[in-house]
């Protein structure tokens, strides 16, 4: 096997082309790809191009809405509900962050709460937003029941629960 190595321009302008290519418009294209790049710059590779087939697999089947915006309501004063409308969790985060960074800063703990979206990228940028604005965070996804108890035959307890940030 051989390796081709890409400058990180190189690197997003290929993950930007493939993800338009198949199905993305440009803002999620550009977060995703941001994403994907800012991975291999920081060295987890899991997390950057390797995932790539993963999102064009999920747009091509219509699972992931690559043109979606995601849907945000503020419950309560320190609660924000997100409908993700089946976008993938970069966009969505890069939509809600910031209602959750105020709400947050105003109440001394907020609590993002997502659904209907679809997590297959790093969680360090969200938690990095966050704390540059002051404030400790706590970036969890949900995902298949992955523990059993003592004493279980099955696993029914999911391996993380979702969003928190404290300020």
């Amino acid at each position: 096997m051989s390796t081709v190595p890409l400058s990180l321009d190189q690197i997003y302008d290929l993950a930007f082309n493939t993800l338009k290519a198949n199905g993305c418009d440009d803002e999620n294209a550009k977060i995703l790809s941001t994403l994907i790049t800012n991975a291999e710059r920081d060295g987890s590779m899991s997390h950057g191009l390797f995932r790539l087939p993963a999102y064009v697999s999920g747009l091509k089947s219509g699972k992931i809405n690559g043109k979606g915006r995601p849907e945000i309501k503020k419950i309560s004063s320190s609660v924000i509900k997100v409908d993700g409308k089946n976008c993938l969790a970069p966009m969505v985060l890069n939509k809600s962050i910031p209602d959750l960074i105020a709400a947050a800063k105003e109440n001394g703990v907020a609590v993002l709460a997502i659904t209907n979206s679809h997590h297959m990228a790093a969680m360090w940028p969200e938690t990095e937003m966050i704390a540059e604005q002051g404030l400790v965070a706590f970036a969890c996804t949900s995902y298949k029941p992955a523990v059993a108890p003592a004493g279980a035959k099955k696993t029914f307890i999911w391996y993380e629960p979702n969003f928190i940030c404290l300020a």
